[in-house]
């Protein structure tokens, strides 16, 4: 099961200032210049946006040399509201996964008789298979 951290230590929440202060500047320099995740066009709110988002990573930064304690409802808030968006997407990609790629492969070999691991039953009553004979004992010197 997954945990969130919502109790993190120091030194954690130290190395997360710094990452938020990288990643909140690279942000405002994105809105200020409307590009990646804000290239739809904030319109006037643009320099509000980046002037916003430079403060919150320079008051991360600052917090995580002074007291980094300070960083905790930042940290959390953001733990919280990606923890629901990573949780769907891992199924939906996982799930998309398998009924795109492995299930119609399944399918197709399922189709054309295919079986791997020799499943059919012929006259026998059991899975069992014997093992082949080792005739040659140099064969355990080349193992690939």
């Amino acid at each position: 099961m997954i945990s969130l951290n919502l109790r993190p230590d120091r030194e954690t929440l130290r190395k997360f200032g710094f990452i938020a202060l990288v990643a909140f500047l690279l942000l405002a320099v994105a809105a200020y210049y409307e590009r990646l995740i804000f290239a739809f066009g904030l319109g006037d709110a643009r320099e509000a946006t980046a002037y916003a988002l430079a403060g919150l990573g320079c008051a991360c930064g600052l917090f995580s040399l002074v007291a980094p304690a300070l960083n905790r409802p930042i940290f959390v808030g953001l733990t919280l509201i990606s923890f629901p968006i990573g949780f769907v997407l891992s199924y939906v990609f996982l799930g998309s996964l398998f009924f795109l790629l492995i299930a119609p492969i399944a399918i197709v070999f399922k189709a054309i008789g295919r079986d791997k691991m020799d499943r059919s039953f012929t006259q026998t009553t059991t899975y069992w298979s014997d093992c082949r004979r080792v005739t040659n004992k140099e064969r355990y010197f080349n193992q690939y």
